[in-house]
């Protein structure tokens, strides 16, 4: 029996390889974004001598979510790209893909609106639709031929031997 149908495979490597890229791209992007109150909370806990308990009420947390979300898309990418896609392998990645999806439909909207979080979701959702259809349609069984229909091999030293 096969563990693995090819098409699903090959499918689900090029939407990791498509989440990937996506992934980076916004994480990238995104760290510009972050670097500005990053700098303000160095240059307040360091530079000010203000206590860091109070320089971290100063901090909006909210800027991170969407970056380490992007992390983690990455990271399911990546998990996806290194393993062997098999029957196996696409149960354990149903978890965290419906979980990331899940948290993808709750994060705040972007500049765009909802075209930006239909292109950065759609990668994702094909990759759960995919594990979920990998895993519950089996691949074809080949059927095994008769053990009577078998060629008959020989060792050479038993033809030599013969002749």
């Amino acid at each position: 029996m096969q563990k693995r149908n090819p098409h699903i495979a090959r499918a689900l490597f090029w939407d990791a390889l498509i989440l990937l890229a996506l992934s980076c791209f916004e994480l990238f992007t995104r760290l510009d974004a972050m670097w500005g109150p990053l700098k303000m909370f160095v240059n307040m806990a360091i530079g000010e001598s203000v206590p860091l308990s109070r320089a971290v009420t100063y901090v909006d947390f909210t800027i991170f979510h969407t970056p380490l979300y992007m992390l983690g898309c990455a990271a399911l990418a990546l998990w996806t790209l290194l393993s062997r896609r098999t029957r196996r392998v696409c149960a354990m990645l149903i978890l965290p893909a419906a979980a990331l999806t899940a948290v993808g439909f709750a994060l705040r909207l972007t500049l765009f609106g909802e075209l930006t979080r239909t292109l950065k979701m759609l990668p994702l959702v094909i990759l759960l639709a995919l594990c979920v259809l990998h895993v519950i349609f089996r691949p074809a069984r080949r059927q095994a031929p008769p053990i009577d229909s078998l060629p008959i091999r020989h060792r050479r030293s038993q033809h030599r031997r013969a002749a």
